[in-house]
């Protein structure tokens, strides 16, 4: 049952990254678009939003969801890890090599999505496979059999 609730978890921590991705742009966007600068925040959130794989990383370890799904939330790690740290550290020492930093965002984005969308596969067949149905035998008595999880 506990492992229901965490790849619940997991699934709602997917949809989380790809839209905290979009709020990164949007950030982008206000403090191209206005007078008020939301560098800082665009900077402090970036910073903040390598939680989000993290513990998707953790939670796909604790759901036993499927090698495929864990080896895609670990390069999202990687990525989001590079993307915030790395580019951050090079933005005035390599400005070509730090234009990038749109485009990774870009890829994330991408595989958040991938990832987000692969979740609700996972949830929905372990949830179908956790519990059969229970039967009611001649002599009253519930009878049911637990089917092992993902």
């Amino acid at each position: 049952m506990i492992g229901t609730w965490i790849r619940m978890l997991y699934l709602i921590v997917s949809w989380l990254f790809p839209v905290a991705i979009l709020f990164q742009v949007f950030l982008v966007g206000l403090s191209l678009f206005t007078t008020q600068p939301y560098w800082d925040m665009h900077i402090g959130f970036g910073h903040s939003i390598v939680l989000l794989p993290a513990l998707q990383v953790l939670l796909a370890y604790l759901g036993k969801i499927p090698s495929p799904a864990k080896g895609l939330t670990w390069l999202s790690l990687g990525l989001t890890l590079i993307q915030t740290e790395v580019f951050a550290m090079i933005r005035t020492a390599v400005p070509t090599l730090a234009a990038f930093h749109p485009v990774l965002a870009l890829v994330l984005f991408a595989l958040a999505l991938t990832i987000a969308w692969r979740a609700r596969t996972v949830v929905r067949a372990s949830a179908a496979t956790q519990l059969t149905p229970e039967k009611h035998t001649t002599s009253g008595t519930l009878t049911g059999t637990r089917e092992p999880g993902i």
